[in-house]
């Protein structure tokens, strides 16, 4: 395969960020290939709004490097930063614009015009272009910053808390549309979401970040085939039991179950062998995960 198709979209290495006495990342590295859609999953000030301004160089970091298609993020030269794509938790500005307006001026912007918006994008947005942006709801707004985000067909697209205002259907509808998005062209998207259910659907990659560290780094085919709580039907501990093969993620507090990464058939065999005696064992949903690796 030819090396520039198969180097990393965004690639951060080492990152830190710290303002004054608060560190808001730490030890950060995380590499996004082609056709990847990563989602971004953590608590409010968990990190992910400051380390996706670091991937796009809207903040410098303290420490470490953060490269986009090969380039510094902070030095992008325009041609490749018009290959990204950006869409905020809210949009905020320009309220006096109509939206077909609004729509052409920022197209003004990119190095290379972007040409007329996609008709399948407005047709998912489903606007009156001669409103004025004053005049749209929440909801509204948002489709028109994922239009704003989407209309040049990034390479890359990156998007914080970006369905919050939409409704459920129209949330459903964005998910189909993003997933097709990238399996058409090979173009990524990193999102950062509560809806941990749309996220469930949508990413083939999940990053659990905690206090401005990632935790935990799995595609999510691995987080459904390997993933398990595991427990003793009498109550006895596992610990000291556990095959190497296995890393322990969390563990429930009131009912003594483990949750971990690495579970196979082999892994079964090898921990009854151990003498765990009966074992129960669920998959879990990337929800009852997430509160167990950041809380």
């Amino acid at each position: 395969m030819d090396a520039a198709l198969s180097a990393p979209l965004a690639e951060a290495l080492d990152l830190g960020k710290v303002y004054g006495a608060k560190t808001a990342l730490q030890n950060v590295t995380l590499s996004v290939g082609r056709g990847e859609i990563v989602g971004l999953l953590g608590p409010n000030g968990a990190g992910k709004t400051t380390l996706i301004g670091c991937l796009l160089g809207f903040l410098l970091p303290t420490s470490g490097r953060v490269r986009l298609f090969g380039e510094t993020a902070s030095d992008l030269s325009p041609r490749l930063r018009a290959r990204t794509g950006f869409v905020p938790q809210t949009m905020t500005g320009f309220t006096w614009y109509r939206v077909g307006e609004l729509i052409k001026y920022l197209g003004r912007f990119y190095a290379d015009a972007p040409g007329e918006v996609p008709a399948w994008l407005l047709e998912w947005a489903d606007l009156d272009l001669r409103a004025r942006v004053k005049s749209l709801s929440g909801g509204q707004k948002q489709r028109l910053a994922i239009v704003l985000g989407m209309r040049h067909l990034p390479d890359l697209l990156i998007l914080d808390e970006p369905v919050a205002s939409l409704d459920p259907q129209a949330r459903l509808d964005f998910i189909a549309l993003l997933t097709d998005y990238c399996r058409a062209s090979e173009r990524s998207v990193i999102i950062s979401s509560h809806i941990l259910s749309d996220l469930e659907k949508l990413a083939t990659r999940a990053v659990f970040m905690r206090r401005g560290s990632i935790v935990h780094d799995v595609p999510m085919q691995r987080f459904r085939t390997a993933t398990r709580w595991i427990a003793r039907s009498d109550g006895g501990s596992l610990h000291g039991l556990l095959p190497a093969r296995l890393s322990v993620l969390g563990a429930a507090r009131d009912e003594g179950a483990l949750l971990v990464d690495g579970w196979d058939e082999a892994a079964e065999a090898d921990l009854r062998a151990r003498g765990s005696g009966d074992l129960q064992v669920r998959s879990p949903d990337l929800e009852a995960a997430f509160l167990e690796m950041t809380r």
